[in-house]
Order: C-alpha cells, then sequence, then structure tokens
C-alpha cells in the first residue's frame, strides 16, 4: 500500500505539473512575464540557505530582462487599443491595468502616523530646544534636542550634571572651544536642511504640551507638538547591513570625535565607521567652519574598506542630491530620502502609481507630483523619485515617494523671482485674489497664489464657524471661486503656503512678533504682573514684555497697584526679537511721549543727531546708554555731565536721557554720543567747517577780552590774541617747581640776566598747576585795589624778580610742538620708550596714522636690544595703535611680531588687557582663551582670566575656569591658584563664596601661615573681624614670634575696625596663650 500511494502520488504530482505546462503556454505574454517578475520578488531573501547557482549579476540580467519584456508587451497592447473607439478604449485601459493591481493611493494623517515609522522632512523652523519639521500632506512635527544624536545628548547630560565642570581639554578658540561648549542648534542646523527622521511618539489632539519646546506662535509650529521625532542615526538607520554600504548610498550620520586628517563619523550600522576628511568636509557648504562633535550630516558612500569598517563619505550637496540607487539587500535597508528610478504604472486624478527600485510598488499623491499630471507624465516612463516613508500595514511593502523638483534635488523651492516662497511670501501677508483650484471635502482647499505656486487652506481655517464638508460644485468655495487670504505658514516639503480665510484673522493687526515696527506706540491689555517683569498682550499672537525698569519714568514701589491684570496700558515698542517671538516695550511716559527720531540700527545713525537713549549701566571711563532694538552707544565721562560728581550718583539704570551722537564706526560697530552737548542751554561746538558757505548767516555773541593777551612760551616774546584757556589745554603736563632759595643777609644779590618794563598781569593763567603753587605766586587780580603794607609789596617784588629768573632758565625745557622737536630730543636719548610714544602720540593728533606705525617701527629699530623693557613699551604702543585705528588684521600681524620679539606671556595678557579696556570684551575673552591654551602652565593667566569675567558679571563662566584650570597647572602652583581665586571673589564676586574656598585651604594646609594672613586680610576688608579665624589660628602650635605678629595683626584690626573693648580682649588673648605656652615649654 505504501508502495501504490507512493506511485499514485508520483503519478499525481507529474500530471498536476504537465496540466501547469500546457497551461503556461496558453497563457498571454504580459501574464507570464509578471509571474516571473512574482517569482523573483520570492526570491529576494534565502532565510535558510539553498539559493541559485547564478551569480548575483546574472540574477540582475535576469530581471531586468523580463521586467523590460514584460514592459513591452504591456505598452504594445495600450497602444493599439487606443486606434479603437472611446468605449473600447476605456476597456483596453482596465484589461491593460487591472483593477486589483492599481494601488490605493492614501494621504499621510495622525492615524497612519505610528512609532517606528520613518520619514522624509525638512526642518521648517529652529527653536533653542527643538527643530520644527515640515512632513508629507502639511503635517508637522518636532525634534527635541535630545533626540537629535546620542553625541549631543551625552554633551548636554555633562553640561547639566556638572555645575564646575572638570574638562581636560584648554580653553581656546577653536577646536577645544567647540570640545567644552556645547553649540546650540542653530550652529548646527539651517532652515530648509532636509533631514531623515523616525518617529517616536504621538499625542493626542488636545493634550497638554508635553513636547517641551515652550509656547509657540506659528500655526504649523503648533500643530508640530503632536509628533515627536527623533534624528539620531542608530535608530533612524537601523535595518542597513554593511552590505548596503555601497558607492552612491545615502544616510544619516553624527560626527563621533575629530581626528588629526578628518571625523569619525556614527552612521549607525554595527561594526562599521564612517570617516570624513577635512577637504571633503569643506565641500559641505559649511562656510569653512569646523563641524561640531554631536552635527548631524547627510552623507553619501564613496568606499568602503576591504574589511567593510571604515566608509569614506562625501557631503558634497551635489553628490547627494544625484546619488541613487537600484538595489537593495532587504526591505528594512530602504530609507526615506533614497532617490530610484521608478516607471509610472498608472495615472489618476489623486496621484500616480509607480514601481521604484525595480519591484516595489510605490505611490505618489497629488501634493507630491507637479501641476497637471496626465499632460507631464505618460504610462511607462521612467522617471526619478525620492522615497518619503514606507506606507504602514502594507504588504507587500509599498512606499510614498515625490515626484515634485524641489524634494527630487533636495532643494528649497523657490518663487518666480528665484527667492524663497517663505521670504516672498512672510506670515501676515493679505493676499487679495486666491483661485480654489482643488476641493477636498474632508480636509480643506488646494488654491492657486500665483502660476507654480499653491496655497493649503486647512477646512478649519476658512470659516470662523464650523464647517463639517466643503463641496466642489455648490457653496462659497466651490472651484473657480477666488478670495482674499492672509498667509499664517508655510510647509516647505510640500511647497505650499498655509492659508486662512478666517474674518478673524484677516482683520487681525499683527500675526507675529516680526510684523510689529520698532518704536510704534500701542495699546495692550496686562496679562500678568510678576517679581521680574510685566507681560502685556498686544494681540492673539503676540504678548510683549516690559521689565522693572521701564514700568515708569521714576522706580516703582508697589507696581501691583498701577498694573491690573485685564487692565488697558499704553506702551512703546523698545525692541523685537522675530526669533524668539519676544516684543520688549516701554511704559515710561517720556519715550512714548518723545517727538525725537527713533534710532534703530547704527546705519541710522548719523553724527549731529539728537534722540532718547536709556541709561543701560555705568562703566569706569563713562556711560552705556541704550536706543531701540537693543543699539547701545558709549558716553565718555567728560561728555556724560557739566559738574564733577561721580557718574554713579547722577546717573542710575533706566534714566532716560537726552543724547547727541558725535561719532559712528561701522567696522567694528561702535557709536560715541554726549549727554552734555544734547541740552538745549549748551550749543554744539562747530568741529566740521565744510558745510559753511560765504553767504550763510549763523547766530553768535560778540566777546569782548578785557586782556587779550597771554604770556609767551617762546623766547620771541610775541603774543598772540587767543584764549587762556587754549594754552592750558595744551600743556598736558605741570611745569617743574621753582622755590627760591632764602639768602643771607650779608650776600650780594644778583642781577638777572632778562628784565621787562612792565610786566602785564593777566588773568586766567598759572605758572603752576593744581596745588603746586609757588610761595611767590600772585593771588591778587589786576581789578582788585586791595592795599598791603610796604613791606609785603617790597617781598613780593624780590620773589617776583626771583621766579622771572628761573622761569627764563626753564624756557629751554618746553614740550616739542613739531617733529623738528622730537627729532632733536631723540637724538640725545635714542633709547627712551617714553620720547618715542610721545612722538607717535603727537602724529596721531595730526591724523597722521601711518608716519605714528613708522615711527613706532623705527623706534624698535634704533632702541638697544639690551632695552627690554623699553623695546615691549613701543610694542604695546604699536598694539593700542592697531587697536583704535587698525583692522582686525593688521593689529593680528603687529601682534605676532610683537610675541616673537619679546616675552610671548607678556604680549598675550598686555594685548587682552588693551582689549578690555577699550571695551571689545568679546575679542578680550578670545584672547584670553588663547593665552590659557598656549600657557596653561601659568597660574597668571588663569587668574587674569578670571578677574576678567567677574569684571563682567560673568560668574559662571569665571567659576568654571578653576577646576579647568587645575587641570593644566603643576601640582606646585594648585594652592597658590586656588588663593587668587578666593581672593578674586572677594574683590569681584562673592565673598560668601571666598570665604568657603578659604576655608578649605586653611582646613587643609593649617600650617601655612601666609595663607592664614591672606584670609584674616580678606575678611578685613569686608569691613569684619572674624574672631573665630584668630582663635583656630592660635589653637595651632607655632613659634613664639609668628603668635606675636598674629596677635600684633588682630590688635591692629581691632583698633582700626573694631572698639577699645575688642583690642583689650586681645591682649588678654595675648597673655594667656603666652602663659599656657611657657607652661607647655616647661612640662
Amino acid at each position: 500500500m505504501v508502495g501504490q500511494k507512493r506511485a499514485l502520488e508520483d503519478n499525481s504530482s507529474r500530471n498536476v505539473k504537465k496540466s501547469k505546462l500546457v497551461k503556461d503556454r496558453s497563457t498571454d505574454v504580459p501574464e507570464k512575464s509578471v509571474q516571473l517578475i512574482s517569482n523573483l520578488m520570492n526570491e529576494v531573501d534565502f532565510p535558510r540557505g539553498g539559493g541559485t547557482s547564478l551569480t548575483a549579476a546574472e540574477v540582475k540580467a535576469i530581471r531586468a530582462e523580463a521586467t523590460q519584456e514584460a514592459n513591452e508587451e504591456l505598452f504594445a497592447a495600450s497602444g493599439k487599443s487606443q486606434k479603437k473607439k472611446s468605449r473600447s478604449d476605456a476597456k483596453s485601459k482596465a484589461s491593460v491595468m487591472p483593477k486589483k493591481d492599481v494601488v490605493r493611493i492614501e494621504h499621510l494623517n495622525y492615524k497612519r502616523i505610528v512609532p517606528g515609522m520613518k520619514l522624509l522632512g525638512q526642518i521648517a523652523s529652529i527653536q533653542p530646544l527643538a527643530l520644527i519639521i515640515s512632513l508629507p500632506n502639511q503635517l508637522m512635527g518636532h525634534v527635541p534636542i535630545t533626540q537629535v544624536t546620542s553625541q549631543l545628548t551625552s554633551r548636554l547630560e555633562s553640561m547639566h550634571e556638572q555645575e564646575e565642570p572638570s574638562d581636560t581639554e584648554s580653553i581656546d578658540d577653536g577646536e577645544s572651544d567647540s570640545q567644552t561648549e556645547v553649540p546650540d542648534l542653530f550652529q548646527l542646523f539651517r532652515v530648509g536642511q532636509y533631514v531623515r527622521a523616525i518617529v517616536t511618539n504621538v499625542h493626542a489632539s488636545g493634550s497638554t504640551d508635553v513636547s517641551a519646546i515652550g509656547k509657540l506662535r506659528d500655526e504649523a509650529a503648533k500643530a508640530s507638538r503632536r509628533i515627536e521625532l527623533s534624528l539620531v542615526p542608530k535608530t533612524v538607520n537601523s535595518g542597513v547591513v554593511k552590505a548596503d554600504l555601497k558607492p552612491g548610498f545615502t544616510l544619516s550620520a553624527a560626527v563621533q570625535s575629530v581626528e588629526d586628517h578628518g571625523y569619525i563619523l556614527d552612521i549607525g550600522v554595527q561594526g562599521s565607521s564612517g570617516f570624513l576628511s577635512f577637504k571633503d568636509a569643506k565641500k559641505g557648504g559649511s562656510d569653512g567652519s569646523k563641524l561640531h562633535v554631536g552635527q548631524l550630516l547627510d552623507i553619501a558612500v564613496l568606499k568602503t574598506s576591504n574589511n567593510e569598517r571604515i566608509c569614506t563619505v562625501s557631503v558634497d550637496p551635489r553628490g547627494i542630491q544625484s546619488s541613487s540607487i537600484s538595489e537593495v539587500s532587504n526591505i528594512t535597508s530602504v530609507l526615506p530620502g533614497i532617490l530610484g528610478q521608478a516607471l509610472i504604472t498608472a495615472i489618476s486624478p489623486s496621484g500616480i502609481n509607480l514601481q521604484i527600485l525595480g519591484f516595489f510598488d510605490a505611490t505618489a499623491d497629488e501634493f507630491n507630483v507637479p501641476t497637471n499630471p496626465a499632460k507631464t507624465f505618460k504610462i511607462g516612463q521612467k522617471v526619478k523619485a525620492r522615497i518619503l516613508y514606507e506606507i504602514t500595514g502594507s504588504s507587500p511593502p509599498k512606499f510614498s515617494v515625490s515626484l515634485l523638483d524641489h524634494v527630487v534635488n533636495l532643494e528649497v523651492k523657490l518663487s518666480t523671482d528665484d527667492a524663497g516662497i517663505h521670504l516672498e511670501y512672510p506670515i501676515g501677508t493679505i493676499l487679495d485674489a486666491v483661485t480654489v483650484k482643488r476641493v477636498e471635502p474632508e480636509r480643506g482647499l488646494v488654491v492657486e497664489v500665483q502660476p507654480h505656486i499653491d496655497g493649503f487652506i486647512h477646512i478649519s481655517h476658512t470659516s470662523d464657524g464650523h464647517v463639517p464638508m466643503l463641496s466642489s460644485s455648490s457653496g462659497p468655495w466651490k472651484l473657480n471661486t477666488i478670495h482674499r487670504a492672509r498667509v499664517i505658514g508655510y510647509h516647505p516639503l510640500d511647497g505650499l503656503l498655509q492659508l486662512s480665510l478666517r474674518p478673524s484673522i484677516l482683520d487681525q493687526r499683527f500675526l507675529q512678533a516680526g510684523d510689529i515696527r520698532v518704536g510704534e506706540v500701542l495699546k495692550g491689555t496686562v496679562k500678568r504682573l510678576t517679581d521680574s517683569a510685566l507681560f502685556v498682550s498686544i494681540s492673539c499672537n503676540a504678548d510683549g514684555i516690559i521689565w522693572p525698569n521701564h514700568y515708569a519714568d521714576i522706580p516703582l514701589k508697589h507696581p501691583s497697584k498701577r498694573f491690573k491684570a485685564g487692565g488697558s496700558i499704553k506702551c512703546r515698542v523698545l525692541a523685537v526679537d522675530p526669533e524668539r517671538m519676544r516684543v520688549e516695550l516701554t511704559a515710561k511716559k517720556t519715550l512714548i511721549e518723545s517727538t525725537l527720531p527713533v534710532l534703530t540700527s547704527i546705519e541710522e545713525a548719523k553724527v549731529g543727531m539728537i534722540t532718547d537713549a536709556v541709561v543701560y549701566r555705568v562703566v569706569d571711563k563713562g556711560l552705556i546708554v541704550r536706543f531701540y532694538n537693543d543699539l547701545k552707544a558709549f558716553v565718555p565721562s567728560r561728555e556724560a555731565s557739566d559738574y564733577s560728581s561721580t557718574l554713579k550718583d547722577m546717573f542710575v539704570a533706566g534714566r532716560v536721557v537726552k543724547v547727541r551722537i558725535l561719532t559712528v564706526d561701522l567696522n567694528p560697530p561702535r557709536v560715541v554720543a554726549s549727554i552734555r552737548q544734547a541740552s538745549s542751554s549748551k550749543a554744539a561746538k562747530v568741529t566740521d567747517t565744510s558745510d559753511i558757505t560765504s553767504s550763510a548767516v549763523s547766530e553768535g555773541v560778540v566777546v569782548v577780552h578785557k586782556t587779550p593777551v597771554i604770556p609767551s612760551l617762546r623766547p620771541s616774546h610775541a603774543h598772540e590774541p587767543v584764549p587762556s584757556n587754549a594754552l592750558a589745554s595744551k600743556r598736558s603736563s605741570p611745569l617743574p617747581q621753582v622755590n627760591p632759595v632764602p639768602t643771607q643777609s650779608q650776600s650780594t644779590p644778583r642781577s638777572p640776566t632778562h628784565k621787562q618794563a612792565a610786566p602785564l598781569k593777566v588773568e586766567g593763567f598759572s605758572w603752576f598747576s593744581g596745588d603746586a603753587r609757588s610761595d611767590g605766586e600772585s593771588a591778587s587780580s589786576s581789578d582788585e585795589g586791595s592795599e598791603e603794607d610796604e613791606s609785603s609789596k617790597k617781598k613780593e617784588r624780590r620773589k617776583k624778580k626771583e621766579i622771572e629768573q628761573d622761569l627764563t632758565a626753564d624756557m629751554h625745557s618746553k614740550l616739542p610742538e613739531s617733529n623738528a622737536d622730537f627729532e632733536r630730543l631723540l637724538l640725545g636719548s635714542p633709547n627712551s620708550s617714553y620720547l618715542w610714544m610721545q612722538y607717535m602720540s603727537f602724529l596721531l593728533q595730526l591724523s597722521e596714522i601711518d608716519k605714528a606705525r613708522e615711527t613706532g617701527r623705527r623706534a624698535i629699530q634704533i632702541i638697544s636690544f639690551r632695552e627690554e623693557e623699553e623695546r615691549l613699551n613701543v610694542w604695546i604702543a604699536l598694539l593700542n595703535v592697531e587697536n583704535v585705528y587698525g583692522t582686525d588684521e593688521s593689529l593680528e600681524t603687529v601682534f605676532k611680531d610683537a610675541a616673537r620679539h619679546n616675552d610671548s606671556k607678556t604680549v598675550y595678557l598686555r594685548l587682552a588687557a588693551i582689549l578690555d579696556e577699550s571695551e571689545k570684551h568679546e575679542k578680550a575673552e578670545d584672547q584670553y582663551k588663547r593665552t590659557c591654551k598656549k600657557f596653561g602652565y601659568s597660574s597668571k593667566v588663569w587668574t587674569l582670566f578670571c578677574e576678567h569675567y567677574l569684571r563682567r558679571r560673568d560668574l559662571e563662566q569665571a567659576r568654571k575656569l578653576l577646576p579647568r584650570s587645575l587641570q593644566s597647572l603643576e601640582k606646585r602652583k594648585h594652592l597658590k591658584t586656588i588663593s587668587k581665586f578666593a581672593q578674586l571673589e572677594y574683590k569681584l564676586g562673592d565673598a560668601e563664596r571666598g570665604k568657603t574656598i578659604f576655608e578649605g585651604i586653611v582646613d587643609s594646609h593649617p600650617k601655612r601661615w601666609d595663607l592664614w594672613s591672606i584670609y584674616m586680610d580678606m575678611e578685613a576688608g569686608q569691613g569684619d573681624i572674624q574672631s573665630n579665624i584668630f582663635n583656630r589660628l592660635f589653637a595651632i602650635k607655632m613659634t613664639s614670634h609668628k603668635a606675636k605678629s598674629f596677635f600684633k595683626k588682630w590688635l591692629e584690626l581691632e583698633r582700626k575696625i573694631g572698639d577699645e573693648e575688642g583690642a583689650s580682649a586681645v591682649k588678654q588673648k595675648a597673655v594667656e596663650w603666652t602663659q599656657s605656652s611657657i607652661r607647655f615649654t616647661m612640662s
């Protein structure tokens, strides 16, 4: 029976096989070809061995031949059927593309998006903590900053966990700066950049903000909260294997480390890494700047090493745009963004059916095909298509692709004027006429803004009321109707403007912060008042903030009594930050009612302009005032006031002042202003006569000088009727004081060399400056007429004669006033840096900048090489000249020369100090970083850098320097450096923090008496005597000599800042310590 069953089974098997062969011969050729393609699709994967004896090239050739044969038969049948009548034509089309083979075209929506789905997106906007991504079919998603790359997340976590990071890197302005400072998203990405993303979470509609991206005003950005995405290459590239890393394959990668010749990239493929050379990195369009660790890149594989562990990649945008593949090893290797050859198999009003990568079905909906696809494409045409995402739940796998030119080329869609559509139609733009092109009953309207520029109106934005359904044949929104719309957003990936027809939005004055004009006076509604600021609602989509020093013209003690929630407030726009959606306002009545011009940019600043400003900060050498739009100017002390009182007493932050612009420099940007010259009572001084004409009429006051002559400084005795104060300003240093020598009664008086017949008495000029007055200087004026006794007159005459004689001899030491004078003096003292610098200053006053530079260079050549200090002084003078009158390049050149010819550390530090003194704080900070990198072994360098930060009140950065410095300094310098940082905390930072540091020092090094002494001095500088410090000190064993010095210091402090009772207590303590010391010695 067994044998019969087997024979029967064999016969049965043979009969079935024979009948199949007969059937195959009778079938049409297209059906045979489709069957062959299906068989090839089933043979893609071989999970348990087996396989075929054909090589990979042979399999590929057979597959291509079969596909071509099927296409030829299909298109031949289609061409014959077109010659028949229209009715039979429809039947033939149906027979060519059976209904079961047409793939349904579906739109992407929130229901079809699931976690784990991979999509191609385009960056629509960049927020401080997230990226807003444009997805297909007008959807938006967001990428939190922690989901960009794992390397960036690690850097953020380390920065957050360590309050004082102990980085081992040195601080510089290049590579190590990128390692110690985490770059923000604005540095890593750009708007319009394409990214591959994977969905991590989809939140329900109406849920609370769980995205942690803050409050967003943009309508499109608000919708991004629902879809949470990740760009981490390990998750996005999951499924890609080593075999896929062939030339032309594109994928995402993250910069993992910086090596000697390039970057090591994390491509998310197990066992493989990418390498990007510095030369190829420059092709990525990163303006020459170095890439940051953790930065996300889009790469194309160039070649792979023999062991497939390292693949060389490129970031050239042109190469990535044109890179395409023809086959993949697995369905999971198909990533969004891959460009492939596709074959059009069907065209319908809802989109196009295609076959991509040889045998995968794909669809392109009407939003991802060009206008009029029936005219542009035809069945059987081969096109380039870029994969957007894999359709969820499809079996066999299907993909959604885009045929739009800007997506295929990975570019930003441009308007007819070659400008970005979002730039030509910014948010808030009113469009008077848009035409309805297509109606989707449950989704919205597709309208034409201009030829080749379309917009999408969601059904919720067609009216302020609820609209359940749209109709293309009836109603107000039917086809070809024209409407007035407003731009509320932009979908970069689809290339569509987001529009609204709602009357409430059309009537709004502002849609976003960028629509508000700086300096505009407007009314708002008080939203809430906090301890730090007042928040005002300007419109539905824009809020403003008022800082406490702008509540009123005078500080308010109880602002809550003036500002009530819901109340109306009149204010003026101070500054607008469109990126952060922040509007800064002022409620100062002086600024609101001012009619002076509004200064919003340095380009608008003109010399002589009078405008309003607000005191921003009082510095050592003057004031920093703030105009509109955060433009600042410097007011020197001499231009701040006519009075001698201190600036801190006269000007407080927030005070409104009227200023006159004195100078404007565009490069580097700097504005100098004057408060004194802006007052109406003081006329501005005329410094330029170029605008004065012969027929001009000017106001003036006739001044009659009582004594229009002044003493001469030259032996010629020539007098000129010039104001006396001109001579006073010309002499920059006091004349040497000459005191008469008392003579004996028996001595014979010496006759003077020169004799003046009738010397004039002149007011307003003194041979002596300040308090250096001679005993014989006359204090009386010519018109006082006071009578003195005869003896005093004789003494006065005698002293005057003596002074005249000494002053005549002193005329030979007058200050040089010409080039010849300087050259004559330099012949006698060629090694005097003081004379050389005076000569340079003289030339600068004459605006001879180049001659001043040449003089400095000549001084360096002439001064003896042994005079190192003198030569260094001249180099520092040259640095000052380039800092004020030169460019960054010329300053860098002089700096390098100075560092090469002098002690380099000194030159580095002096340049940083020069930049700091000239208010160029950012450049000074960069210079300190360069210095710390080069001279990290120097405690002085780190200390001065800390002082720089503390003077700018940047306490956080200053305190980060201490642990970093200890990583670079020798161990023997640690204690000294910590002590210096503690002293700086006492002087410029937080005294309590300084005390804490010193407590740690004296606890760990109790025998360091010098540190105890510094600790005491620091506490005394705070006006406080810490008796417990002395008590703890004397509890330590020490010599009597050392104890005596500390008791003496304690006693002096008690007498200086304490009282007598405290001094008596110190004396008693000294007696007790001495007695206990004697007892201890005897025992």
